[in-house]
């Protein structure tokens, strides 16, 4: 009866070992799968982080590229005076010292018509800016060719801005003579540039470059 006791007692005591040790193996499972668990949240964290972080990296690489294709064009805008406020006092003294001197005598008048939006195939894909032109008419009489010629370089290099001639057109009276003077009509169109939340006004206070 006695060694019926102690085997019961025995396998008892086996029993609560082998309770204890799978209690533990299931808590040692529980807590190696949280750290499992908590190891692959850490590295889903991780790799989006690096995802975002490469994301800036390509952002921050475009923008790069975008400012070294354009800083120098801008740096020549601004240069230029094209990157500041248009005016129109200001601009007839552009034009009255651009064709001062000898090639002065020759322009009779002139007047600067109103500004316009600017939309063409250059600008097609400009979102940062938009462009207004701001033509200038003057009439001329000269001799001949090369005296025209004389006159729309001395537009060409001595008037700042971003400018172009257009619509220019030479006319001679037949009926008066060889000798007559040529009759010169042309425009002189100024581009002006501005960020897009900007407003433009012609009549700006500004101040030659």
């Amino acid at each position: 009866m006695k060694s019926s006791r102690y085997s019961a007692a025995a396998l008892a005591a086996t029993l609560k070992c082998c309770v204890a040790a799978l209690i533990v193996c299931i808590l040692l499972i529980g807590l190696m799968r949280a750290r499992r668990s908590a190891a692959e949240q850490r590295n889903e964290l991780a790799a989006q982080h690096i995802q975002i972080a490469r994301a800036h990296l390509d952002r921050a690489n475009e923008r790069r590229a975008l400012v070294e294709q354009y800083l120098g064009p801008y740096n020549r805008l601004v240069q230029e005076g094209s990157m500041q406020r248009f005016d129109r006092a200001a601009a007839a003294d552009w034009f009255e010292a651009a064709v001062r001197g000898p090639v002065g005598r020759a322009v009779d008048g002139y007047v600067i018509g109103k500004d316009a939006p600017y939309a063409g195939d250059e600008n097609a894909g400009l979102t940062a800016f938009r462009i207004t032109s701001h033509p200038l008419e003057f009439t001329a009489m000269v001799e001949d060719e090369d005296e025209f010629a004389a006159v729309m370089k001395a537009i060409e290099t001595r008037l700042p801005g971003t400018t172009a001639e257009e619509a220019c057109s030479l006319t001679h009276d037949r009926g008066s003579g060889s000798n007559e003077p040529l009759a010169v009509r042309c425009k002189v169109i100024w581009y002006e540039f501005a960020p897009n939340d900007t407003a433009l006004s012609a009549n700006a206070l500004g101040t030659p470059p």
